[in-house]
Order: C-alpha cells, then structure tokens, then sequence
C-alpha cells in the first residue's frame, strides 16, 4: 500500500469514527429526557423541567425564595391535571407545542430555554409576555371563553403567582399573617417596610 493510500483510509477511517461518535451523542441529546428530583403527574420530564425553568424566571431565588424552592413547578403540574378541564389541557399542551418554547427561544437567543444564562431567560420572557394574547375574563374563577393556545404563556404565569403567593411559606413569612382576622378593611395603608397582607 502506498503511503498516501494508508493516509487516506487512515483520515477517512477517523472521520467517521468522528462522525458515528457525533451523531450517536446528537441522538442521545435529542432523546435525553430531563432528570428531576420529583415525578410529574401530568406533564413529561423535559415540559416539567421547562416548565421549572420558566417558574424559576418568573420568580427567582432572591432574599426571598425562589419559584423552585417552594415547589411551584409540582404545584402548576398539579393544577394542570387536577383542576384544568380536558379541554384545558389540551388547549395548555397544544400551546406548549406550538408555541414551541424551545424553538422560539434558541431563535432569539441561540439556545434551548434551560440553557440560557438568566438574563437571556428574563429578556426572552418578557418578549413572550408583550406578545402573549390575554386570558379571556373570568368570573370567580370560572373563563367566560376557552383561552387559545396563544395564552400559554399567560396560563404559566398565572399559575406561577397563583401557586407562589398561596404556598404556606410565602403566606407565613413573607405576607403579614393574621390566623384570627378581625373587621374587614377593604384599603390599609402600609407603614414604611411594613409587609403586604395575605388574605
């Protein structure tokens, strides 16, 4: 064999070694499922670990807790099988595809949403908040009109402060908390540093 033949099958023989060794971690990547510290009981591992992700963005770990902290992410889970009609869900499912979180997001950043830095993530959220369509009104809690699958995000968001505000920890804690409430006062001004009421 000619030496430039045995450097040609040498390099071609690399090359896909290279290559089979690429597309299998492509593969693995692509079907990798997210590992989480809890089991969703009606989204999958990546949409719970996105959904996560978004709670978290929503409303981080600061001096107070975090989204994640609290459990928010099991709370919406929850809420989304046990309280959302079959209609809901799929219209929050079909939102979720095709709405396409991770697409939308590594078109204006480069990145799947779980990967961006945290400044990517907020501005990305906010893009989606200004173009989000609003949920339809409501009348103690009940839609006067089905939300379209645009309202995904606004579903999240909502369900985020739902499930962030009503934790004990938040209600306990954080908000003034007052087990025997006396007389009812519809508007109370708060002293300086003086902390928001829980209902």
């Amino acid at each position: 064999m000619q030496r430039r033949d045995a450097l040609k099958h040498t390099a071609l023989f690399f090359g896909y070694a290279v290559s089979i060794s690429a597309l299998s971690e492509t593969f693995i990547a692509c079907s990798k499922e997210a590992t989480l510290s809890w089991k969703p009981e009606f989204l999958t591992n990546n949409q719970a670990n996105t959904i996560a992700e978004i709670t978290e963005t929503i409303l981080p770990k600061t001096k107070t807790p975090g989204a994640k902290e609290l459990g928010v992410p099991q709370f919406v889970d929850k809420m989304l099988k046990d309280l959302l009609s079959e209609d809901e869900q799929k219209d929050f499912l079909a939102g979720l595809d095709t709405f396409d979180f991770d697409k939308a997001c590594e078109a204006s950043t480069g990145k799947p949403f779980v990967d961006c830095t945290p400044e990517q993530r907020t501005s990305f959220l906010l893009k989606q908040d200004k173009e989000a369509a609003k949920l339809p009104p409501s009348v103690w809690g009940i839609r006067l009109a089905a939300p379209g699958p645009t309202a995904f995000f606004r579903r999240v968001k909502e369900l985020t402060l739902l499930g962030y505000f009503t934790s004990e920890k938040v209600g306990k804690t954080i908000l003034g908390y007052d087990p025997i409430p006396g007389h009812y006062i519809a508007c109370m001004p708060l002293a300086t540093g003086e902390k928001a009421w829980n209902e």
